[in-house]
C-alpha cells in the first residue's frame, strides 16, 4: 500500500510524468542506437540533482543512489530501446486518454516511472543501511540488442548485486 505522502507526490506530478513521457517518446531510440535517450537522460538526471551519472560502453545510464561501491546491490532497471529501427523523431499523437507511438508501452512508460522514482529520492533522500541502489536505463534489450546492456550491468556489478529489477511490460501487467 502506497504511503499519502507518495500518492500525493504522484497527483502532484502527474503532468510531468505524463510531459516527460511525450518527450522521450518522440526520442528515437532503435536497439544498438540509444544515443539520443541515453544524452537526453543524463541531462535530465543531472538537472535533478543526479551525482555520478554515467553513461557505460553498452549505452547503459547509470545513477548509484546511495552506493559506497563496497556494498550488495539492489539494480532497477527500464530499457531505453525501441524494436522500431527509426532514427527520426518518432510520431506521436493522441487517441483519446492513450498516447500512441512506436514503443512507447515497451518500455518508455516504464522508463518514466522509474525516472519518477528517482527524482522522489532525489527531493526525498533515503538511506539503506546494508544495500547500495543503482539506477539503469538500459540499452540493447529489444531483439537486436541481444540484452548487451543487462549483459553490461551483470558484467560490472555481478558480484555485489543481491537484487535484480527490471521494468517492462504493458497496461495488463509489468515483469
Amino acid at each position: 500500500m502506497l504511503s499519502q505522502e507518495i500518492r500525493n507526490y504522484i497527483s502532484e506530478h502527474s503532468q510531468e510524468t505524463y510531459d516527460l513521457l511525450v518527450t522521450l517518446a518522440q526520442i528515437p531510440s532503435p536497439s544498438n542506437h540509444e544515443e539520443k535517450r541515453a544524452a537526453f537522460l543524463t541531462d535530465l538526471l543531472e538537472g535533478w540533482g543526479a551525482k555520478g551519472v554515467y553513461t557505460d560502453e553498452a549505452l547503459n545510464v547509470v545513477f548509484p543512489y546511495d552506493d559506497d561501491g563496497e556494498k550488495p546491490l539492489v539494480v532497477f532497471m527500464a530499457h531505453t530501446d525501441v524494436v522500431f529501427p527509426d532514427t527520426t523523431p518518432l510520431p506521436l499523437h493522441v487517441d483519446g486518454d492513450k498516447l500512441c507511438c512506436p514503443g512507447v508501452g515497451d518500455d518508455t512508460a516504464n522508463l518514466v516511472t522509474m525516472l519518477m522514482v528517482v527524482k522522489y529520492l532525489l527531493n526525498h533522500p533515503m538511506k539503506t543501511k546494508d544495500l547500495g541502489v543503482i539506477f539503469v536505463a538500459n540499452s540493447g534489450e529489444e531483439g537486436l540488442g541481444n540484452l548487451k546492456g543487462s549483459r553490461q550491468i551483470c558484467k560490472t556489478y555481478g558480484s555485489r548485486m543481491k537484487r535484480f529489477y527490471s521494468f517492462d511490460g504493458g497496461l495488463r501487467g509489468v515483469t
